[in-house]
């Protein structure tokens, strides 16, 4: 096998492994079928990657703006030597860089769009779309501006292509399949006319048409090319990964486009789970709804009046369209209704204390998966101070994964190439260290005992040291001595974790108060509240509904069962999602201290809800906001734990390391489990033999 080929089969790994242990990903349909992006900005670039995670080997990307200062920390993929050059070409190279095998042709192009200024080439742009679409298999809709999308809806619905749109408001977001082109109705009458004049409100099969992203809007386009689009940094990882996602899914439906839509809450045979037509979801309000609407009779993009009169007149009516926006809203007959809500609209900026960010101090335990993606957003929200802990190298498998690490970073540290990469999109205070952090489960012999009582040592100096600490690790026994000192020192603890196609994204509560009686010394150790130092029950941390110790969960496990399995796009949505909890969480009044809000309830504050925990599945696609209060049998922030914690100092940890069902002792599980497995016993009221032996 040749260097590159090799190369490839362990970037193709996780999906072999996911068809090993869920369900069989077809590796072929994926690296056959053609992508068409529209759009090289924010979505472009995360979406790019994620499609090249799933397999997609054939990409053709479409923008005709160039990368810019502002823009080099939101779009994931360009570094500060691209400033000026076009999208188009910076994209191709850093895309390789990541996978090798991928074929990316790149086209610097603006796409026609009602109501914008109409230059001598915008014939030759049309007609390039019209090839681009044809000889594509999907069509992702990324661009900046709403009225830029028409012209790729109005060719998708006519030639039958599955698209997908993603469109971002400034702290909400929109991601949908478009349906299927209109099938013709039957009847006495030759092919040209049929396809012409009798087109059906039906699809192929003959199954009411799923809607566009235009289906819904009431008015004709406008130029909103003057319209920023402000959006808040993680939403673009939380919309690229659904986007991507729903792609894949629609891929492996039986049905393809055809597919009906699917609702939260609904049972599927389906294994990949629901295949929804639109998702809407806001971080505010921490909400996630699947919205199902069928194609109107009014749509400017994909009715049948806009496709009949498409493919009589060609691109003289799509000229009409471009110079005489009102066309479209008198052909539809729309004219005189009032706008709906189906374009995102910007509301009030997000009040973010750029000062507090910029000065937080961040440790970020992880420099994989999800440590990439967490780092970026936090510096696109302004974090300047970083500090990155890992002990693993850069390995071949998981350059696409792994959003800022490229094939020249092969076997080199993470630690060492993470701020490489973060220094190329701005200029902020990073540091690297190389380091295992120190776990229960991994038992050290004595000649280990030295330099893992230096990791223990360094990790309580780096806890203390900032102001937040995120636990982005692979194991769960890895987040065990950093729960526990962020609890000890009272610092923002946030946990991102992965699951096959679940996430957890939660912050951890305070740490304990303080009871008012004896010294100071024996109140630290001996006199721990259960409450915070505000008198407000503590909120648990990531180990608080655990009934037993955390334990060696890497060696002596097949590969599949080491290594995170999870769908592509889930590690964006958790970052996202991780790094907006942390921002909202800094800019909160009662910050650390602060109590969990539950989605569903109003809120005063600006910036929106603050919960306690996000739990989310891809499969049903639900979002939970949960809250748990800290558990008094905690293994890492309970008050016996801290307590033993604070008197024995290290001791304790190298007792833990060594002896992982010492905390269970400590804490009370080992008799809390002995009285459960008694309760489980099933007696047998007293029978007679007889009746025994008839039973």
């Amino acid at each position: 096998m040749s260097p590159e080929r090799r190369d490839e089969e362990q970037q193709l790994m996780h999906l072999k492994l996911m068809g090993w242990r869920h369900f069989p990903v077809d590796l072929e349909k994926l690296s056959g079928i053609r992508c068409l992006l529209l759009g090289a900005g924010t979505l472009g670039c995360e979406v790019s990657r994620l499609l090249m995670t799933w397999g997609v080997r054939k990409l053709t990307v479409v923008d005709g703006g160039h990368v810019s200062m502002p823009d080099v920390l939101k779009q994931s993929l360009y570094v500060d030597d691209d400033c000026g050059v076009p999208r188009a070409t910076a994209i191709v190279p850093h895309l390789k860089e990541r996978c090798p095998a991928v074929d990316v042709e790149a086209i610097q192009m603006e796409i026609p769009a009602p109501g914008n200024p109409v230059s001598p080439s915008v014939l030759d742009d049309c007609e390039r779309l019209q090839t681009l679409v044809a000889s594509s298999d999907v069509v992702f809709l990324l661009t900046d501006t709403w009225e830029s999308r028409w012209f790729p809806t109005l060719l998708c619905a006519n030639e039958n292509k599955m698209a997908i749109t993603a469109a971002l408001g400034h702290d909400s977001y929109l991601v949908m399949r478009h349906g299927a082109g209109p099938g013709t109705r039957r009847g006495n009458m030759d092919d040209v006319i049929a396809q012409i004049q009798n087109l059906s409100t039906e699809d192929a099969l003959g199954r009411q048409r799923l809607g566009c992203c235009f289906c819904n809007d009431t008015t004709s386009l406008f130029n909103s090319v003057s319209d920023e689009t402000v959006a808040l940094p993680g939403l673009t990882s939380i919309v690229s990964g659904k986007a991507v996602e729903l792609f894949a899914r629609m891929l492996h439906h039986p049905e393809g486009i055809h597919a009906p839509g699917d609702m939260a809450g609904m049972d599927t045979e389906h294994q990949l789970g629901l295949l929804p037509h639109q998702m809407r979801g806001s971080l505010p309000r921490c909400d996630l709804s699947t919205v199902i609407s069928n194609s109107s009779n009014n749509c400017t993009a994909c009715s049948n009046i806009v496709l009949s009169e498409y493919r009589r007149e060609g691109l003289n009516f799509v000229m009409q369209a471009i110079n005489q926006p009102t066309y479209l809203k008198d052909l539809t007959g729309i004219s005189n209704l009032i706008k709906s809500d189906t374009c995102l609209k910007l509301p009030a900026s997000f009040p973010v204390n750029s000062g507090k960010l910029s000065s937080a101090r961040c440790l970020l335990l992880g420099a994989g998966t999800l440590g990439c993606d967490v780092a970026r957003i936090l510096m696109d929200y302004g974090v300047r101070n970083l500090t990155i802990v890992d002990s693993g190298c850069v390995v071949v498998s998981n350059l696409a994964k792994q959003s800022l690490y490229t094939t020249k970073d092969r076997k080199t540290p993470k630690a060492t190439a993470i701020l490489e990469h973060l220094k190329e999109r701005c200029s902020s205070v990073v540091e690297g260290i190389q380091m295992e952090i120190p776990m229960p489960g991994h038992p050290v012999s004595s000649k280990e005992a030295a330099g893992v009582l230096k990791a223990c040592e360094r990790l309580q100096e780096l806890v203390a040291a900032h102001d937040a600490v995120f636990l982005l690790t692979d194991t769960r026994e890895s987040r065990w001595l950093p729960t526990l000192l962020c609890a000890n020192e009272n610092k923002i603890a946030i946990t991102a974790a992965l699951g096959y196609d679940s996430y957890l994204a939660m912050r951890h509560g305070a740490g304990p108060g303080i009871n008012s009686e004896g010294s100071d010394m024996v109140a630290a150790m001996n006199k721990l509240s259960a409450e915070d130092v505000l008198g407000r029950q503590r909120l648990g941390c990531y180990f608080c509904n655990d009934v037993i110790a955390p334990v060696d969960s890497v060696s002596n496990r097949t590969l599949d069962q080491q290594c995170t399995v999870t769908r592509p796009g889930l590690a964006s949505i958790a970052s996202g999602h991780a790094a907006d909890l942390f921002t909202r969480l800094l800019n909160h009044p009662d910050g650390i201290h602060a109590p969990g809000d539950i989605a569903g309830t109003s809120s005063e504050r600006p910036s929106g809800l603050l919960p306690h925990q996000m739990r989310g599945s891809l499969s049903q696609y639900s979002l939970l906001t949960l809250m748990g209060y800290s558990s008094s049998s905690c293994i890492a922030c309970s008050n016996a734990v801290l307590r033993e914690y604070r008197s024995r100092g290290l001791d304790f940890v190298m007792q833990v390391i060594n002896e992982p069902t010492y905390l269970e002792d400590l804490t009370g599980l080992t008799e809390l489990m002995k009285s459960a497995d008694y309760s489980r016993v099933e007696w047998v009221d007293e029978v007679d033999d007889e009746d025994f032996a008839d039973m």
